[in-house]
């Protein structure tokens, strides 16, 4: 208890000290989540402002629920509207899904399963249970998953 006792009369510049350097860390990581620790530890600098006599223990209890609170806030946000990053960017990293759309050339095909080419690269593929293909067919990749393409013949 020598710890919570040594807050009671804290100054508020050690919360903001204590945002600075957990901000600093998430710039390090770029994890979105020691965000919204730091944006807590401001609060309670306000907090600790308005009310400098606050004990030690009513400090971390506050920081706790504001930590907890804006972390499930922000990752619903984020959850909900994203990073702001553009659509385009979210497959820089998916070679798969960068492919939908574009067309493949049949090399095998063994009912509903078989191998694709595209841009000179085999890809595992699997068909629709109605498509039917044979080797040299034209075929649009409409879905992938991993390593394996969905796809459909050409109308």
């Amino acid at each position: 208890m020598d710890l919570l006792s040594m807050l009671t009369g804290m100054s508020p510049w050690w919360w903001i000290i204590v945002a600075f350097a957990l901000g600093s860390i998430e710039m390090a990581t770029v994890t979105f989540f020691l965000i919204w620790p730091a944006m807590a530890a401001l609060i309670m600098a306000g907090a600790l402002y308005l009310a400098p006599n606050m004990s030690g223990v009513m400090q971390i209890s506050l920081f706790a629920i504001f930590s907890l609170t804006l972390t499930f806030i922000g990752r619903f946000l984020m959850n909900r509207y994203g990073d702001g990053g553009e659509a385009e960017n979210r497959t820089i990293n998916n070679r798969a899904a960068q492919l939908i759309g574009q067309s493949a050339k049949v090399l095998e095909y063994d009912g509903g399963k078989g191998v694709v080419e595209i841009e000179g690269m085999r890809w595992r593929a699997q068909w629709a249970a109605d498509h039917a293909s044979k080797p040299g067919q034209s075929v649009r990749i409409t879905q992938a998953d991993a390593m394996v393409l969905y796809v459909e013949n050409l109308a």
